[in-house]
């Protein structure tokens, strides 16, 4: 796990461009605190910062070279098979995956990417040949930005590299937009007009001076014809191998919880980690992990916090986001990381469960669209509904939000549905927002595009697409390598996406029930009430710290007139009625909506010299 960089120029007038390579390398330091370092050649540089997980010794240091310096190789993530790859290799000199992957990519180029088990983001240059490919994983669980124009290409796995690169660039109005329908940035749209992502399963190449993207993964419609059991066992066991300490993280959910115990049964010593709130019972779910710890015979840390503890990370968080973005549970992941790197560095997770069998309440949700009784309650109840107090403060607040939510979303269409699901703001709250013009046409087709394939169910499809790639999976990367920890995430084993993207949907969700699979094949390992408890997210007491202990900030640091105005992004009187709804006693999901615009309004003060008037 690492971060990379590299530049490489397209106009042969632009070899002798100065770079400031100290800058980028410490740009990229937070991701590879273990050794930093960069490789010219003659039109193209690289820049590696390491964390070392497997063979710590500088053998495996990278910009990977070979021996005349001709090729070179930076890489960012983890082959679990390269053991197995290395077999019908020659010459292996050293006990690393990136080795491995240097002389694999060196001999069959991008045909050997089906080979590889893991998560990637990497760059292989051939000096000889003059070709650069750029690579990024099947689901996304490395990331990859990219910018050229007439003169270079470059590429990195964080914003502030890239930029300080290429220059000041001019923010991206439409997926600015987008940005507040979702609070996160989605797709291959960024915060910046002409810098974009590497989507998951895509390639950027560069030959002739000649730039291209193109797939090299799709999701088959045929999988393993192997058990479920047999395949999350063997994606975990693979994942334990590192030559540092290994943990589990446990937060008592079903997810987390079968990793942990899978985990267990190949690891005897294991350790799993959990992150509490003292003086917010309604936020804490150790008892769970608790519960499944001891069930496992685990060794259990409880990192229970109370909010002085907690909020004095916040200023810590939101100056280590290099893009907007806005889930306020990837605070959670940050603090439970900071607490877990002082015990292991590398961390398995229950991330991607959710997605692939239908876990969450949108899933449930989708499910009873289409029953009669709730075609003929909803149009009883909407009347009813808007006299009523909802907020995700309490279980009967929050249960109130969700059905209001759940009214709002019945006799949409399907596409329009799922978006309703995802938002977190209306179209017409986000243009009231925003002071510059802003089309929509780019975040309605993230959505249309998800639900026109016919291969898979289309909501399984977007969550992975959309949800998983863009939310849950930049959450994991980015608060986790902030503190030099790796996340490790068994059910995103392209072995079990395949499996679980192509399993009938009665096998996931059913009435009541959902990841009905999961429940099914591994409840012999766990007590019954982690299978039986309710669903519920990762989440902060946000509604509280904005009315108490951050309310003073949001007036004066972040939300005053004087700070909205320094760039006249947005309507002072529309934040202003946000604020007043987070003070009021119907708050609804105004608090979500005003930590979108602190996490916007700290990143612009901190990016502000890389942005262009």
């Amino acid at each position: 796990m690492c971060g990379i960089a590299g530049i490489y120029f397209l106009n042969d007038n632009s070899y002798s461009i100065s770079l400031d390579h100290a800058s980028v390398i410490s740009d990229l330091k937070h991701r590879g605190p273990d050794f930093q370092n960069h490789h010219s050649f003659r039109n193209c540089s690289f820049y590696h910062a390491r964390l070392s997980i497997l063979d710590l010794s500088n053998d495996s240091n990278q910009p990977f070279l070979n021996e005349n310096k001709t090729k070179g190789l930076v890489y960012n993530g983890e082959i679990f098979n390269y053991k197995d790859l290395s077999k019908n290799l020659e010459d292996i000199k050293t006990g690393g995956d990136a080795e491995v992957l240097f002389k694999l990519f060196e001999r069959e180029n991008i045909n050997c990417l089906n080979k590889l088990n893991g998560f990637f983001s990497f760059s292989f240059y051939d000096s000889e040949k003059d070709e650069l490919v750029v690579v990024r994983d099947r689901f996304g669980e490395k990331p990859l930005y990219y910018y050229f124009d007439e003169e270079k290409l470059i590429f990195a796995s964080e914003l502030k590299a890239l930029l300080r690169l290429s220059g000041k660039q001019e923010l991206d109005q439409d997926a600015i937009y987008s940005y507040y329908r979702l609070n996160y940035f989605s797709g291959k749209k960024t915060v910046f007009k002409n810098v974009f992502r590497l989507l998951p399963g895509e390639y950027l190449s560069v030959k002739n001076k000649k730039i291209s993207v193109q797939n090299w993964y799709t999701i088959p419609t045929v999988s393993e014809n192997r058990s479920i059991k047999d395949l999350l066992s063997d994606a975990v066991k693979i994942r334990l191998h590192a030559d540092v300490p290994v943990g589990c993280f446990l937060s008592g959910g079903l997810d987390s919880s079968i990793i942990a115990a899978l985990a267990k049964q190949h690891h005897n010593n294991i350790h799993t980690f959990s992150l509490g709130f003292k003086d917010e019972s309604y936020f804490d779910e150790t008892e769970y992990a608790e519960l499944a710890a001891k069930h496992i015979n685990s060794e259990h840390h409880v990192f229970k916090l109370n909010n002085f503890d907690l909020l004095e990370n916040i200023d810590p968080f939101l100056n280590s986001i290099d893009e907007p973005f806005a889930d306020s549970s990837a605070f959670n992941v940050f603090v439970l990381s900071k607490y877990t790197k002082q015990h292991v560095k590398v961390a398995l997770s229950g991330d991607g469960a959710d997605e692939l069998f239908m876990g969450y309440n949108k899933h449930r949700a989708e499910w009873l669209q289409n029953k009669l009784f709730y075609k003929t309650i909803i149009p009883i109840a909407k009347p009813f509904l808007s006299l009523l107090s909802a907020s995700r403060n309490s279980s009967s607040a929050n249960k109130i939000r969700q059905f209001k939510r759940f009214a709002e979303s019945s006799g949409l269409s399907n596409v329009d549905r799922y978006a309703n699901w995802a938002c977190i703001s209306k179209d017409a709250d986000v243009k009231a927002l925003l002071n510059k013009n802003a089309n929509a046409s780019y975040f309605n087709g993230l959505f249309s595009e998800a639900f026109a394939q016919k291969q898979f169910n289309a909501v399984n499809y977007a969550d992975l697409k959309i949800v998983l790639s863009d939310d849950m999976l930049v959450k994991a990367d980015r608060m986790s390598m902030r503190n030099g920890v790796e996340i490790r995430s068994p059910f995103l084993d392209h072995r079990i996406v395949e499996f679980a993207m192509n399993l009938p949907l009665e096998q996931k969700i059913n009435g009541n029930s959902q990841k009905v699979i999961l429940k099914e094949n591994f409840k012999h390992l766990l007590p019954e009430q982690i299978f039986t408890r309710a669903k519920k997210g990762f989440e902060l007491p946000l509604w509280k710290w904005l009315n108490t202990e951050l309310k003073n900030s949001i007036d004066q640091k972040w939300l005053s007139e004087e700070a909205l105005k320094a760039h006249d992004l947005f309507n002072y009187d529309k934040v202003e009625k946000l604020k007043q709804q987070i003070y009021s006693s119907d708050p609804g999901d105004s608090p979500a909506k005003i930590w979108a615009l602190i996490v916007f309004q700290n990143w612009y003060n901190n990016y502000k010299e890389f942005i262009r008037d």
